[in-house]
C-alpha cells in the first residue's frame, strides 16, 4: 500500500510519552463532566457526581482508529481555573475554627480563609460552584453509603489498581504517572483518593447487586474472545476504490463471478495490495486497522467476501482468505476476570440510575443548583 494508505488503515503505535500525555490531556473523554467545571480535584470527584466509571477509563485508550492526538498544551486561563478549584475544595474542608485564621495581613487589613474562599468563588461563577458542591456532596454521599455496607477500601487495594492501570497504558513507574497526571494539574494523591473511591463505589454496588454463578457464565460465552489469552486474527485481501458508485459496480463483477484477485489487480487503487491480488499480507488483529474496516473484516467467515465497507481511506470489498481463532481459557480459570468485566459493563450501563436512586433516598438537594425555566403552554405562546 502507499503510505498515505497504510497510514490510514493500520493504527500507529502509541509510545509511553504519548499514553502519559493522553492521561493528561483529555479524561473527559471517560467521564460524564462539563469542561471547565471538572479541573483538579473538582475534576476528579465529578466522576461520582456523573457516574461510576472504571478506574483504567480515567485514562485515554489506545484508539482503534487513527485519530489526530490533542497538542497537551495547558492555556493560563485553564491553569488559573484549576487552581481555583483545587483552593477553594482545600478550603470547604477544612475545620470551621480555622476558616476565620488569618493567612495575609498588612497595616490597615488582615485576610482569613474566608475572604479566599469568598474571593475565589466569585472567581468560579455559579456553575463552577454548583459542580464543586455536587462532587463534594456525592463524595460524601458514597462515603455515607459504604458506612452502612461496612466497606472498607485498603491501601493495598488502591495500589493494586494503580499498578494495573499502569501495566495496561505501558506506564513504568510511579514518577511517570505523576508526570502524565500534572499535565492537567493533578497529582498521585489526588489520583489515589480517586480511585479509592471509585473502588468504594464499585464495593457498593457489586453487594446491592449480586450476581449468579449462571449470570457470569452467560456473560463469558457472549464475550468469550475478550478474555482469551491470544486474539482472533485474520488474513485479508482487498479492493479499495474511490466511491462507493465504483466499489457497487466492481461488486457486482464479483458476484457475476469474475476472480477477486484479477480484479483487484485492475480496479484496486492501493498500489501497495493490488499487484499482490489485493492480499493485505500477514494476520492482523482486532485494534490494528481503522474502525470501518476492522468491522467488515472481522465479521466475515474464512473465504466470505463483504459487501462495500465504507472507511477512513475509501471504500473497500474486503475477502477474508484465512482466521486464525481466539485461544481462549475455560470459564474456570478466567471467572474473577469475567466478574470484574462484567461489573464493569453493568456500572456503565446502570451505575447513573443507581446514583439517582441514592441521592432520592438521601433527600440531596444541591441548592446552588438553578430551578429550570416553566415551559410555556401551547396557550400562552400564543
Amino acid at each position: 500500500m502507499t503510505e498515505r494508505n497504510e497510514d490510514e488503515l493500520k493504527d500507529n503505535k502509541v509510545s509511553n510519552e504519548e499514553n502519559e500525555r493522553e492521561l493528561g490531556d483529555d479524561e473527559q473523554n471517560h467521564i460524564s463532566a462539563e469542561e471547565t467545571n471538572d479541573l483538579a480535584d473538582a475534576e476528579a470527584d465529578s466522576v461520582n457526581a456523573a457516574g461510576p466509571t472504571n478506574p483504567e477509563a480515567l485514562i485515554a485508550p489506545v484508539p482503534v482508529a487513527p485519530v489526530k492526538k490533542s497538542s497537551g498544551v495547558i492555556v493560563p486561563w485553564v491553569v488559573a481555573a484549576i487552581a481555583v478549584a483545587a483552593l477553594v475544595f482545600v478550603l470547604v474542608r477544612s475545620p470551621s475554627n480555622d476558616l476565620n485564621k488569618t493567612i495575609g495581613k498588612m497595616d490597615g487589613a488582615t485576610f482569613t480563609k474566608v475572604d479566599l474562599f469568598e474571593a475565589m468563588t466569585k472567581q468560579m461563577g455559579e456553575g463552577q460552584q454548583e459542580s464543586l458542591l455536587d462532587s463534594i456532596m456525592t463524595n460524601e454521599l458514597i462515603d455515607l453509603e459504604a458506612k452502612k455496607e461496612g466497606i472498607v477500601i485498603a491501601d493495598a487495594d488502591i495500589k493494586a489498581e494503580i499498578e494495573e492501570i499502569k501495566k495496561q497504558n505501558n506506564i513504568p513507574s510511579d514518577d511517570d504517572l505523576s508526570a502524565a497526571l500534572q499535565q492537567s494539574g493533578r497529582t498521585l494523591e489526588d489520583f489515589k483518593e480517586q480511585i479509592g473511591r471509585q473502588l468504594k463505589f464499585s464495593k457498593i454496588f457489586e453487594k446491592q447487586n449480586a450476581v449468579t454463578d449462571g449470570d457470569l457464565k452467560a456473560y463469558y460465552e457472549k464475550n468469550k474472545e475478550n478474555f482469551a489469552t491470544t486474539p482472533k486474527q485474520v488474513q485479508a485481501s482487498h479492493i479499495l476504490l474511490a466511491t462507493k458508485e465504483e466499489a457497487e459496480a466492481v461488486l457486482k463483477e464479483l458476484k457475476a463471478g469474475k476472480d477477486f484477485a484479477t480484479l483487484a489487480k485492475e480496479k484496486s487503487i492501493d498500489p501497495g495490495s493490488k499487484d499482490q491480488g489485493g492480499a493485505l499480507g500477514p494476520y492482523f488483529t482486532r485494534g490494528e486497522m481503522n474502525q470501518g474496516f476492522e468491522e467488515g473484516a472481522f465479521s466475515l467467515a474464512k473465504g466470505e467476501t463483504s459487501e462495500v465497507v465504507e472507511a477512513e481511506s475509501g471504500f473497500h470489498i474486503i475477502k477474508v482468505t484465512d482466521i486464525k481463532e481466539a485461544v481462549v481459557p475455560p470459564y474456570e480459570e478466567v471467572k474473577d476476570k469475567v466478574k470484574q468485566a462484567y461489573y464493569d459493563e453493568k456500572l456503565q450501563n446502570d451505575g447513573m440510575t443507581w446514583m439517582e436512586k441514592a441521592k432520592k433516598d438521601r433527600n440531596y438537594k444541591n441548592l446552588l443548583a438553578k430551578k429550570p425555566e416553566p415551559t410555556p403552554s401551547p396557550a400562552a405562546a400564543k
